[in-house]
């Protein structure tokens, strides 16, 4: 009895730490075999967001059809991802010109994406143009560019897409939005209002899309980084707003939301939200306690009037 009882934990630890290595080593391979061979279609590749889905994505053994503005851009990803891969085990990536905010092309591109392979598995919405500034000072004709980056065209694309899919009845939109598609931020109107916009027809189309087994994913990070940083000295005492906004300065770095968009397509997750508890608990006080978010809010803009003034 004496020596069971020393074996006990040790024997208790080793299975724990095998059934947890089987789990993970199961869902590597569920992961893998998700994304193996399919046909995935990646908005604004060349951007840093771009570049991190397109190296797990090609890594995990997919088709690759990557779309940029930059056709010398495009080459110098397409270059960099077959200089770290296995020929044996990735395909080449295909490369297609695409400015999504110009909406008149969307149309005749999306049939070049699909005479690529013949089909669209997986298609990842992440082209996304930002602006910040004061109401009064944004024009009309910026207002309606950011629409058509944010908005219009990755409706205009995956509405390209989707019959493909329909008949297939098979496939996976994803779009990488925003924490600004939740709750809007002063001084940033014209982005809240596209991300709101988008998550509004997404939510739409994932309901419709369910009869035909079309999976509708939303990845929201509170915003994506180009490096780890801290956010720049001051003095954040005493202040909610403050105090928010320190914690969301941290962001999200590219490589975390390209893992995000894998496992979310791996898992097949509606929605994902990429962010601190303080934002996450402003999305709650949004909902739950409107008035004490719109004061908080308020006061924030006020200080920072303050602050230009003085």
């Amino acid at each position: 009895m004496g020596i069971l009882s020393v074996l006990a934990i040790p024997l208790l630890l080793f299975g724990i730490s095998g059934i947890i290595y089987i789990y993970q080593s199961v869902r590597w391979l569920l992961s893998k075999s998700v994304v193996q061979n399919k046909v995935v279609v990646i908005t604004d590749a060349i951007s840093g967001l771009g570049k991190e889905c397109s190296r797990v994505f090609h890594t995990e053994g997919a088709r690759l059809v990557l779309c940029g503005r930059t056709w010398e851009k495009l080459e110098d990803l397409y270059d960099a991802l077959l200089s770290v891969s296995d020929p044996s085990m990735t395909y080449a990536p295909k490369l297609i010109l695409l400015d999504i905010s110009d909406i008149n092309c969307i149309r005749d591109v999306a049939k070049e994406i699909l005479n690529c392979y013949g089909c669209v598995d997986i298609l990842i919405n992440n082209a996304s143009m930002k602006v910040k500034g004061a109401v009064q000072s944004i024009s009309l004709e910026l207002d309606k560019k950011i629409m058509d980056a944010n908005y219009f065209g990755p409706i205009t694309l995956t509405k390209a897409i989707l019959p493909n899919m329909i008949s297939r009845r098979t496939g996976h939109i994803v779009l990488i939005n925003s924490i600004q598609g939740k709750i809007g931020m002063p001084f940033r109107a014209a982005y809240a209002a596209s991300k709101h916009a988008a998550v509004g027809f997404f939510d739409c189309l994932r309901a419709e899309m369910e009869e035909f087994d079309i999976s509708v994913s939303t990845v929201n990070p509170t915003f994506v980084c180009s490096y780890y940083h801290q956010p720049a000295p001051g003095n954040w005492e005493a202040s909610i707003w403050k105090s928010f906004f320190r914690k969301v300065e941290y962001g999200v770095h590219p490589v975390e939301v390209a893992e995000e968009v894998l496992r979310t397509v791996s898992r097949k997750k509606q929605e994902v939200l990429m962010a601190n508890p303080i934002p996450r608990a402003a999305i709650y006080i949004r909902t739950f306690f409107p008035q004490l978010f719109f004061a908080i809010v308020a006061s924030g803009v006020r200080e920072k009037i303050k602050i230009n003034e003085e």
